[in-house]
């Protein structure tokens, strides 16, 4: 019995019951030899069946309707080719077929499909030359119930009001009977209204979730095919669930009244017929309805404020229509009398009222809310700002995070953190704080309670309670002066109550993982950096000069960038310079210092820069300090000789002078001078020690005599034997007026002058001869880029005598581009670089003194800077 009812359950559960509403007939006279498509039932559009209480099946204005068949293969041969057509024929209530229907466009409603099926399945929606056929004997199109299509799209009517005739039917040149080829349904379009009802929370949704004022706004609107402007449309507005308040309309009204339930009428006030007697046309009645206009959609807006004491707070609202008016000549309205077995009916019009449309599914909607109450707040950030001054004014200028695992810097930092409230409800304020310990290794190195961060950060900020009346980010820091180590930062928040007047409570924190945070880091010393280590004084520094020897120094400490905790020292070989170091607030940057004779030679200095943290660099300048010394003494017979020298040795420098021999420089014949002349004194000189030029810095020599020597000159023999003439004009003595005094400017690059003898000779020099040396061999010779080079030989004569010089001019033709009256007397070549191309440069070479000059060497060349050079010139001698 059981297993019966379950095979009927499932035989049924596959009918649609709706499409066998109205009985076709199907006559079953065997299957027909041959293919035999056949329209057995139309299901979609249904047939409009009307009696007397009204119509069933009957289409809607504007409601798309697609067309849906079976269609069979009534005989016992596949249909290779099939075609059909949808009609939509206009009639009336005599069923008679009429023209075909338009749109609202004007085209025909028909549909003719020449492609349902062939053997080309790019063409037609069914291909017959695949296995299985399509359309086999006894089989239905589709399999069933079928879609009929267009163009491989489903066929789409859109009704306009109006009785029709819908005509299916298929053809197939195979047909073996087509008296069952098509199906007809008459269908009746009918005019739909309808009272909508939207509600929905203002950010567009039907559900929300969370704390805080939840805006919603319900919306009536009178649809329809045609006008439709139903009056005092009853709405029913119901709140079910916990809230804290819950308001709506212009006046706010507290919606939460009468169990939640408020009745509303929609439209605007108006004053309208409600009856109209058909007899009597000025026979009326008005009154005052609420109308509400066609497609003209009426508000009623309002807040429900969900209660956040609550740990769970959900809600729902629903609105739904009541009943509405219409008014108009409706059934309820006719009023029938007797008179003289005569009966007469009029047609009034009223109102009616009604609880139903078209669309009962708008009348109603709903929309749902829930918050959970969650308590929490939490550590969301936390590090440690560095880069303050060592006084910790200043700002920042680096952060490290508890999560970047690096070192910290040593000096003044702010452990910081930052905190968040994470309740549900952010209109809920919690009173808080912090505990801190900040440990370096075991050793705790401060604690307590901090609940503020009002300096060394960007945005200061004082306690408020997180949340409510205060902001939902907090930050705390805490000083610090760090040492070199490994630091371990530990911050707990506590959720609690405080003695604070602003509203803000004490709550059980559901979340507790989140309030603690450490962080964990090296913190190490960062070396100052010596920006700068400079020498002010300009020139050479000589023992006992005016100026002080001075020093400047720049340095910079990332953990300290006012630099006030840095100590600078001067150090030099032996110890550190007197007056000089300190800190940079004292001074200790620049140093000055007298130069000492023991700092001559080569002088080290080391500026050895120090932070708080004993962290040290240093940096080294090497100096170069000259000795100052003048070597003086006189001989018996009171000549005086007087030597000034600046030299790099730290050892003295004297002289030893004595008298010589008169008798041995008596009627000797000076070089380059006519005659013979007697020496009136002569000094035994010896330099306690000779310097090479490259130790000697300056030096000069001064021989002062009596003047009643009457010496006119002044030479030297060298250990060769070579006179060479010092000075032929004595001086008046700026000390002594009775005394001469003969000066020597010593040439450049020349060592101490070495020990021999320094002879004064009377009597005026008279001029000898002109040179005997001359020049030989003298060229030209034009070379790459413009430049030319004159080559030399000397003849015989050699070396030059005393007074004795090379002179070289070089002119462009018409102005002198070189003159060198006392060319070293090695140099064989002189190259000119700068010239003019094109410009021939005539060169002159002698050996000259003051009686004149030997015979010259003459030579010219063309300057060519587009050739690579090799062009000479002869020279002539």
């Amino acid at each position: 019995m059981i297993l019966g009812l379950l095979m009927l359950t499932s035989l049924f559960a596959g009918i649609d019951f709706t499409e066998l509403e109205e009985t076709v007939v199907i006559e079953d006279a065997g299957a027909r030899a041959g293919a035999d498509p056949s329209v057995l039932a139309i299901t979609s559009p249904k047939e409009t069946v009307c009696d007397n209480t009204g119509c069933r099946n009957d289409l809607k204005v504007g409601q798309e309707t697609k067309f849906t068949a079976y269609i069979q293969n009534a005989g016992d041969a596949s249909v290779d080719e099939l075609s059909y057509t949808v009609t939509v024929y206009n009639t009336d209530s005599t069923g008679v077929i009429g023209s075909i229907a338009k749109d609202t466009t004007g085209n025909d409603l028909q549909w003719v499909n020449l492609d349902a099926i062939c053997d080309d399945g790019s063409v037609c929606d069914f291909d017959s030359s695949q296995t299985p056929h399509p359309f086999t004997a006894n089989s239905y199109l589709g399999n069933g119930k079928y879609t009929l299509k267009y163009a491989g799209q489903d066929i789409v009517w859109t009704p306009t009001i109006g009785e029709y005739i819908v005509d299916i039917t298929v053809d197939s040149p195979t047909d073996a009977d087509i008296a069952n080829n098509g199906q007809q349904v008459a269908v009746i379009v009918t005019d739909w209204y309808d009272i909508k009802v939207d509600l929905e929370w203002d950010d567009g949704s039907t559900s929300v979730t969370g704390a805080g004022d939840k805006a919603y706004t319900l919306t009536v609107t009178a649809d329809g095919s045609s006008n439709f402007a139903p009056r005092d449309v009853s709405v029913r507005l119901g709140l079910d669930g916990i809230v804290a308040a819950a308001t709506g309309g212009p006046n706010n009204d507290d919606i939460t009244a009468n169990s939640g339930i408020t009745m509303l009428t929609a439209g605007t006030e108006q004053t309208v017929v409600t009856f109209q007697n058909e007899s009597d046309v000025n026979d009326t009645t008005s009154d005052l309805r609420h109308v509400l206009d066609f497609q003209t959609p009426w508000t009623y807006t309002g807040v429900i404020t969900p209660d956040g004491t609550q740990n769970t707070s959900r809600f729902e609202l629903t609105a739904t229509v009541i009943d509405y008016v219409l008014y108009g000549p409706y059934a309820d309205c006719v009023e029938s009398f007797t008179v003289d077995e005569n009966i007469t009916t009029w047609q009034h019009s009223c109102e009616v009222t009604e609880n139903g449309d078209d669309r009962p599914a708008t009348d109603s909607a709903e929309i749902t809310g829930a918050v959970e109450n969650y308590h929490d707040i939490r550590i969301s950030r936390m590090g440690v700002y560095q880069g303050y001054n060592s006084d910790g004014t200043g700002q920042a200028s680096n952060f490290i995070e508890d999560s970047a695992g690096a070192d910290l810097n040593v000096g003044f930092s702010r452990v910081y953190a930052e905190l968040e409230h994470r309740g549900s409800d952010i209109n809920v304020g919690y009173d808080w704080n912090i505990s801190y310990t900040i440990s370096l290794g075991t050793t705790v190195m401060s604690t307590g309670m901090v609940n503020d961060c009002l300096q060394g950060t960007e945005v200061p900020y004082q306690y408020e309670p997180l949340g409510g009346p205060g902001q939902t980010i907090a930050t705390v820091c805490v000083e610090a002066s760090l040492e070199p180590g490994e630091y371990t930062f530990e911050f707990e928040l506590i959720m609690e109550n405080k003695a604070y007047t602003i509203d803000a409570t004490g709550a059980y924190d559901m979340r507790l993982s989140n309030n603690d945070r450490t962080m964990v880091s090296n913190v190490v010393n960062n070396l100052p950096l010596i920006t700068s280590f400079e020498l002010v004084n300009q020139g050479d520094l000589i023992v006992g000069q005016e100026d002080m020897l001075q020093f400047a120094v720049s340095a910079f400490d990332v953990d300290d960038p006012s630099g006030e905790g840095l100590n600078f020292e001067y150090n030099i070989i032996g110890g550190s310079i007197a007056g000089c170091g300190g800190t940079q607030a004292l001074g200790g940057t620049v140093c000055s210092t007298p130069i000492l004779p023991d700092y001559v030679t080569d002088f080290p200095v080391t500026v050895v820069v120090t932070d708080n943290h004993g962290g040290e660099v240093s940096e080294e300048m090497m100096l170069e300090i000259w000795n100052d010394a003048i070597g003086f003494n006189s001989t018996a017979s009171g000549i005086e000789v007087s030597y000034p020298l600046q030299y790099m040795a730290k050892s003295n420098f004297t002289l030893d002078t004595s008298d010589g021999d008169l008798s041995s420089y008596q009627d000797v014949e000076l070089e380059g001078f006519s005659g013979s002349y007697n020496a009136v004194g002569v000094v035994d000189y010896a330099p306690s020690t000779t310097f090479n030029s490259g130790e000697i810095l300056s030096q000069s020599l001064a021989v002062t005599v009596a003047k009643s020597l009457e010496a006119t000159n002044l030479w030297y023999i060298d250990s060769s034997g070579k006179w060479i003439l010092l000075d032929d004009v004595a001086e008046d003595s700026t000390e002594d007026a009775s005394k001469s005094v003969f000066n020597y400017a010593i040439p450049a690059n020349s060592g101490v002058i070495p020990a021999g003898m320094m002879v004064l000779m009377g009597g005026e020099l008279v001029g000898g001869d002109i040179p005997t040396a001359a020049i030989s061999g003298f060229t030209a010779e034009a070379q790459k880029g413009g430049a030319i080079e004159w080559t030399w030989t000397m003849l015989a004569n050699e070396p030059l005598r005393t007074g004795d010089a090379v002179r070289l001019i070089i002119t462009n033709g018409t102005a002198e581009v070189y003159n060198n009256p006392n060319m070293p007397a090695e140099d064989r070549s002189m190259k000119l670089s700068e010239t003019t191309h094109g410009v021939t440069y005539f060169a002159t070479i002698a050996v000259c003194n003051e009686q004149g000059c030997s015979t010259p060497g003459v030579a010219n060349a063309t300057a060519d800077k587009r050739v690579d050079g090799g062009v000479s010139a002869t020279g002539l001698t």
